[in-house]
């Protein structure tokens, strides 16, 4: 039995991005970065030399995920299609909400290449084993200000999460206070990353809001220009027809455009917010008196950006359908115009037909005539030439006699000719 080429590849794939064990305290700072221009060997080098740096293994020439430890400080590294994640943590007691850490080299926010999308700062607080691991609902002081916080339990109240999801400090960074109820290592590292790219995600599929926005208000203007032209179709006068095909044609032309350069990225913001939602209920969140959940604030604040997304991509969708619908009725008109014409044409030339075989009977008439009297003539002549006296007189007489019978024969002779005409025909 043969494996095949693509059986260890698959099985590599299910392991590729493990979550890891950790545990509380714990401080966390997870960083979105756009590629931007910057190709993928420039961020691979750029991360490799980060790592080196704060003292970790340089990094695989084709890796696109890595996680390594350097004594209290971890880093975690994974590549996406548009954008990576570089993620730091810190398991130490020296807990506070400065964007820096121990153990990362002085100029590591200078080595990162690329556009940073969103941020996110999280604490992890220590259970408190003097309420034997119940779940707290009050909101810790001096940590959000007066910013209108969201929190929730969370896997079953193994932990508490608070946010306000407002960017603070130097890079702008997302505050989320975790308090560890009774969370184990791996529920940890499952609650961290499921946090961490429930930010990503949300921001990458904002990246869609801007691009809509434009694409409505483009279609509302082409909308008003088709209205104005399918007003005028039934009043269009002859000749105008092309004018307002062409007209047409470029407002095709221009949502065809639109669609190209918006379609990939509603498709991704659609993508993003699923994993979005997919992972909020993973959280399994159990509400807080008085307080928002993290479900119940994405859809009251990001849902309805995905909404217009959505309609800037139905809306594209059905003024696209419009023009081919307003396109195909010109169509017709101009098809029955040009079969008018040509049935006008084919009219005329039926007439010029008949005027012509009229005619051509006419001369068939004058030619039976003319050649009669060429033939009379020449047999007169040739009598007179080779008779005389009283035969030339009965020849003479005979011939007047035979006149109807030429008649007939020529006649006869120019309708034979002008029938093998009419029968190729």
């Amino acid at each position: 039995m043969k494996s095949h080429p693509q059986r260890q590849q698959i099985a590599d794939e299910v392991h590729a991005r493990p979550f890891q064990q950790l545990s509380s305290p714990l401080k966390v700072m997870h960083f979105a970065i756009m590629n931007a221009e910057y190709s993928t060997e420039d961020i691979l080098q750029s991360i490799s030399a980060l790592f080196v740096a704060c003292g970790a293994q340089p990094l695989g020439a084709s890796a696109n995920f890595s996680f390594q430890d350097v004594d209290k400080l971890s880093l975690r590294w994974e590549a996406h299609n548009e954008f990576y994640t570089l993620t730091f943590y810190y398991c130490g007691e020296q807990q506070n909400w400065q964007q820096s850490m121990p153990g990362l080299s002085h100029d590591w926010s200078d080595r990162i290449l690329g556009e940073l999308i969103t941020g996110v700062q999280i604490l992890v607080k220590p259970r408190d084993h003097k309420t034997d691991g119940e779940a707290p609902d009050q909101v810790p002081d001096d940590i959000f200000g007066g910013n209108q916080v969201i929190g929730s339990h969370v896997m079953r109240k193994a932990a508490t999460v608070w946010t306000d999801f407002k960017a603070q400090g130097k890079f702008g960074l997302d505050r989320i206070l975790l308090q560890d109820n009774h969370l184990h290592d791996y529920q940890c590292g499952r609650l961290i990353q499921r946090l961490c790219e429930i930010d990503t995600y949300r921001a990458v599929a904002l990246l869609g809001l801007s691009p809509a926005r434009c694409a409505i208000t483009q279609v509302s203007t082409l909308a008003a220009e088709l209205s104005v032209i399918t007003d005028h179709l039934s009043n269009l006068e002859a000749g105008e027809e092309s004018g307002a095909l062409s007209a047409l044609m470029n407002m095709a032309a221009k949502i065809e455009e639109i669609s190209a350069e918006t379609g990939h990225r509603f498709s991704a913001s659609d993508a993003y917010y699923a994993v979005v939602s997919m992972r909020i209920s993973e959280l399994e969140e159990t509400r807080i008196e008085g307080l928002q959940t993290i479900e119940q604030f994405i859809d009251r604040r990001v849902d309805p950006a995905m909404r217009t997304c959505k309609a800037a991509a139905m809306r594209l969708d059905r003024i696209s359908q419009r023009i081919a619908r307003a396109s195909n009725l010109l169509r017709s008109r101009i098809d029955l115009s040009t079969e008018k014409k040509v049935h006008d044409l084919l009219s005329s030339m039926n007439k010029r037909t008949r005027r012509q075989l009229t005619l051509q009977a006419k001369l068939e008439t004058f030619s039976i005539i003319v050649v009669t009297y060429y033939l009379f003539d020449l047999a007169d002549r040739t009598i007179r030439y080779l008779a005389s006296g009283k035969t030339e007189e009965m020849a003479t007489n005979g011939l007047v006699y035979s006149l109807p019978a030429v008649v007939m024969g020529v006649w006869w002779y120019v309708r034979r000719v002008t029938k093998e005409f009419k029968s190729e025909d």
